[in-house]
């Protein structure tokens, strides 16, 4: 019975919130190890009295939310003050655009139905346009944070109504389009470059093409298909 009662107060010990500011530090610190927060960075930690106080510079903002977020679940914690900053010296704005549309490509529901236009200045960057689910815009926002060099982020992406005949649209779009012969040059490519936007049934094209023809000829598919009440060909003509 003594040990087990010994037993049991060690636990409960263990489980309950630290009993100095030093082991609040050290916890606290522990879980932004984890979170692999100060690969990114340099995250200092004070604990007075349930109240944190983060500190330091990291490299994007998804590294301080996700420090704010580790600090707040430690338990006894009753405060976070949230003085990350956010910096990179070798990233500048167009370089974020890059990295940020790279990771986007990679994202695996990333589909010739969505379209996101990326802007950036000084460190915000601004992500507009259409994906056809939810959780895509959740993911891209999350995906994005993360970018070397975003200190801050608007996701403006519209997520499209749930059609089935835009969805039918939009498949009978990918066919006229990808299995045309005409187009066989972007059909083999890995990355698909002419996006196919249906919302209520009016259809938008986004994306590349790398002559004026081949836009035209895009469009005039597009207008060929049934169902379609409207089509705006915003393809842009880029060599190479």
């Amino acid at each position: 019975l003594l040990a087990l009662s010994l037993v049991l107060g060690a636990g409960m010990c263990w489980a309950g919130p630290p009993t100095t500011d030093t082991q609040g530090v050290e916890g606290i610190q522990a879980r932004l190890d984890r979170a692999k927060v100060n690969q990114h960075g340099d995250v200092h930690v004070t604990y007075v009295n349930g109240v944190v106080t983060l500190t330091g510079t990291v490299d994007n903002l998804g590294s301080k939310l996700d420090a704010e977020k580790a600090a707040r679940k430690f338990r006894g914690v009753t405060q976070v003050v949230d003085n990350v900053r956010v910096h990179a010296d070798d990233i500048n704005d167009q370089q974020i655009v890059q990295q940020a549309r790279h990771a986007i490509v990679m994202y695996y529901a990333f589909t010739i139905f969505d379209n996101v236009e990326f802007e950036a200045h000084n460190g915000v960057l601004t992500i507009t346009g259409q994906v056809t689910q939810p959780f895509k815009k959740t993911d891209m926002g999350r995906i994005l944070e993360s970018v070397k060099g975003v200190s801050a982020f608007q996701n403006n992406l519209e997520v499209l109504p749930n059609s089935r005949f835009d969805d039918q649209l939009r498949l009978q779009l990918a066919r006229a389009i990808y299995g045309n012969p005409y187009f066989t040059p972007y059909t083999n490519l890995a990355i698909p470059p002419i996006h196919i936007i249906v919302k209520n049934q009016n259809v938008t094209l986004e994306g590349v093409v790398v002559s004026n023809m081949d836009r035209i000829q895009a469009g005039m598919v597009a207008n060929h298909t049934g169902l379609t009440f409207s089509v705006v060909n915003n393809l842009r003509v880029v060599k190479g």
